[in-house]
């Protein structure tokens, strides 16, 4: 069976499904359209050549037999959250607990039950028929603030629709200050590693670092001030740099563009904040680069090294990776000391790249950092 015969096996089986309207609607299509994908798929790997007309043909059917497979999907997901939501009112009976994830479609809906209505609605049509992408997004996802689902959506559809990314960009504000809302940085920081490492490498345009890490920064220390969390020196870092795979350039050059910017950055504890982020950055990535010649992982590097790097140990490093590391850590050092804090607020950051910087220089020097 060939990738077209696939396609009409699947028509004919949404015909039968919908004649006799006997199992949950967009489930069964869901069943019917992944068997159709591993068939066309078997069928294309057993064709002959690739390169065929015949190959090119069946590829080009079982890339929108994927494509439309995604969507549906998508679609179930859409379901199951609106679901959630609407089991989560009929419970509670206290609409304040689903208003974190967007307004209600219908803004007359003044009560639970209406409100519950509503949904029950959208999970219905949902259950029902099938949608496109484009509705998946305006009707669904968006007027009921699904924004992580929405970002998943913006992804496959490799939208461009607006030069500056602003769409994309105002999707990830929402959901992390939803996240925010709902589990503080570390609820963040956990949505920010699951979706960012899922869009990364990307073009940049769907992981918007620069927005992410400025939002996140900012709240952690709006929260650490007020006393409404304790968020520690690495958490957000560490969140970025995982949300990136571990690539920790891009994340420091992120950093960099923010602290030149003295107009986004008009505070002296923000820029702190951040200076000790850039910190945490430099030490994973000399660690990281460390373990990839060892053969093992950062952390366990870390663990072989004990937090410190020998003289042999030390020269295994790239030199033109140490290279970079030790101006980075030399250059902040300079922006540490220019901050209008008292000495004693910004000494223990200022000794931490000091020490990167012997350690990556003269081996022999090196203490704990």
């Amino acid at each position: 069976m060939n990738a077209s015969s696939c396609v009409c096996w699947f028509l004919r089986c949404i015909v039968q499904t919908s004649i006799n309207n006997c199992s949950p609607f967009v489930t069964i299509r869901c069943q019917y359209l992944s068997n159709a994908v591993l068939q066309a798929k078997n069928a294309s790997n057993g064709d002959g050549l690739v390169g065929s007309s015949r190959g090119a043909f069946d590829n080009g059917l079982l890339d929108l037999l994927e494509g439309k497979l995604t969507v549906l999907r998508f679609q179930i997901k859409i379901k199951e959250e609106l679901e959630a939501i609407a089991s989560s009112l009929e419970a509670s009976g206290d609409i304040s607990e689903s208003a974190q994830n967007g307004p209600a479609p219908d803004s007359d809906s003044s009560n639970n039950a209406d409100f519950a209505n509503t949904v029950r609605e959208k999970v219905k049509d949902l259950s029902l028929d099938l949608k496109n992408i484009t509705q998946l997004y305006n009707e669904f996802a968006v007027p009921f603030g699904l924004w992580e689902i929405c970002l998943e959506m913006l992804y496959f559809a490799s939208y461009s629709g607006d030069t500056d990314s602003s769409i994309i960009r105002e999707t990830w504000a929402r959901l992390i200050d939803q996240a925010l809302s709902k589990g503080g940085i570390a609820e963040a920081c956990s949505v920010l590693k699951r979706i960012g490492s899922h869009v990364y490498p990307g073009d940049g345009a769907v992981l918007p670092l620069d927005t992410l890490c400025l939002h996140l920064e900012k709240a952690a220390l709006e929260r650490l001030d007020s006393g409404a969390e304790l968020v520690g020196d690495e958490d957000v870092p560490r969140a970025i740099l995982a949300a990136c795979k571990g690539a920790a350039e891009p994340v420091l050059n992120t950093y960099d563009q923010l602290l030149s910017n003295g107009a986004i950055l008009p505070s002296a504890n923000l820029r702190l904040r951040l200076l000790r982020s850039v910190l945490v950055v430099l030490r994973e990535w000399a660690m990281s680069v460390f373990a990839q010649r060892m053969g093992t992982s950062a952390t366990g590097a870390s663990l072989i090294l004990g937090g410190a790097f020998s003289t042999e140990q030390t020269t295994v490093i790239n030199q033109g990776i140490r290279d970079k590391i030790t101006s980075a850590a030399n250059r902040y050092m300079t922006e540490v000391r220019r901050l209008p804090l008292p000495q004693s607020r910004t000494e223990a950051v200022y000794r931490g790249f000091r020490e990167l910087e012997e350690s990556l220089i003269s081996p022999l020097s090196f203490t704990q950092f």
